[in-house]
Order: C-alpha cells, then sequence, then structure tokens
C-alpha cells in the first residue's frame, strides 16, 4: 500500500449514528479505517451528558477536541485542545458537553480495550504519558519560517510527539518537515488545498513517518 499520504475531505464521509448503553447517540465519520496496518481515523461527536467509561488502546493516540467540552475525573478540555496517550495508557471516563466535536488519530490501528475486561486490562501501560494541552492555556508565538504566520504550541517536540495551532494568512504556501512518526494536518478554520484536494474545516491530510508532503 502506498503510505505516503491519505487526503480526507470531511464533506465526502458519510455519518453513521449509534445509540450507546447509557442511552446517548454518537454520530461518527470513519475517515480512515486502520487498512494494511496503516493510519486511523475517527470523528466523533458524542450526545450531551455523554459518559465514557474508562478503557485504553494498543496504539499511541490524539484525541483532538474540536468543539465543546469534556470532563475527566481530574481536569477539562474546552476546545480547540488536544489529548494524547501513549500506546495501552488508560484514560477516563470523560463526559461530553453540549455541541461536542473531536477526532480520533492514530498512525496504527489502536484497537479498543475496557478496564473493566479484568483480563485484557493487564496490558494496560500504566507507566506512559498522558498528555493533555488547551488552546486557550497557550500564548500565540511567530511561525518560524513563515511571515504573517503563528502558532501555538500544545505539545512541544521535545516530548516526542507535538501538536501546534497554526494560523495562516491567505494563500500562504506551508511547508512542514519530514515527520519522523507520521504526521496528521486537521483543518480547524478556513480551508487549505493540500495534493490538488481543496480542503475544508475537519477534513485532514496524513503524511507517513519518512514522506515527504507537498506544501
Amino acid at each position: 500500500m502506498d503510505t505516503q499520504n491519505f487526503v480526507i475531505e470531511s464533506a465526502d464521509v458519510p455519518w453513521k449514528s449509534m445509540t450507546l448503553d447509557n442511552g446517548g447517540q454518537v454520530q461518527l465519520q470513519m475517515y480512515l479505517k486502520g487498512a494494511d496496518n496503516g493510519p486511523e481515523a475517527v470523528r466523533a461527536r458524542f450526545s450531551e451528558g455523554s459518559e465514557v467509561e474508562p478503557h485504553f488502546h494498543l496504539a499511541a493516540q490524539f484525541q483532538l477536541l474540536l468543539e465543546g467540552s469534556m470532563t475527566f475525573p481530574v481536569f477539562r478540555l474546552d476546545a480547540p485542545a488536544v489529548h494524547y496517550t501513549e500506546h495501552n495508557v488508560p484514560y477516563g471516563p470523560f463526559i461530553t458537553s453540549k455541541d461536542h466535536d473531536m477526532l480520533v488519530l492514530h498512525t496504527k490501528p489502536g484497537g479498543v480495550i475496557m478496564m473493566r475486561d479484568k483480563e485484557r486490562r493487564r496490558q494496560a501501560n500504566t507507566r506512559g504519558r498522558e498528555i493533555t494541552r488547551c488552546a486557550h492555556e497557550v500564548e500565540w508565538e511567530p511561525m518560524p519560517g513563515h511571515e504573517g504566520a503563528r502558532r501555538k504550541v500544545l505539545i512541544p517536540e521535545s516530548a516526542g510527539p507535538t501538536a501546534e495551532l497554526i494560523e495562516c494568512p491567505p494563500h500562504m504556501e506551508l511547508t512542514a518537515p519530514t515527520p519522523r512518526y507520521g504526521r496528521y494536518e486537521v483543518i480547524y478554520q478556513g480551508s487549505a488545498s493540500a495534493d490538488g484536494k481543496q480542503l475544508g474545516p475537519r477534513g485532514l491530510r496524513f503524511v507517513a513517518a519518512g514522506e515527504n508532503a507537498a506544501p
């Protein structure tokens, strides 16, 4: 499979609805399904007051909170925000607000293990990291090498995984270095052109580790 990149426009992906065990609803868009051990990306909108029980994934994960809030036992995320967990790190429960909207991103299939599963929860990585940051907690700074652009560094490169919110002036060509681990580029507001395709809000591009991508 050619894993150089995947470009997904949100408007092209159908929605699916599911009823939760607690009676709430979740709407899902399956952007990337992890085919051939490749990247996995899901957009999820949980109904107000939905409680997601403690669980973990078999791959490192970024949750990008796009709208609304998520309340965890000891912290709260308000959009836009990032929630990162290393492989097999348990988290939750969390409760979603009105207008909740998030993207769940893995560079390879993550699966899901519920902590109530007494056998499989033995795989939990209790020493792994959980990193969270809301954009309102970080100040804007100039974007190096891109005049007129600015960024908020939510997770710095020194952590290994990294997450940035970048604001660009119209028609700017945005270049990025070759990723070491794979990189998701998500349109939060506005639009961008990538690999000959126009992307609106919630569209994304995935660039595989070691691959170069067009600006």
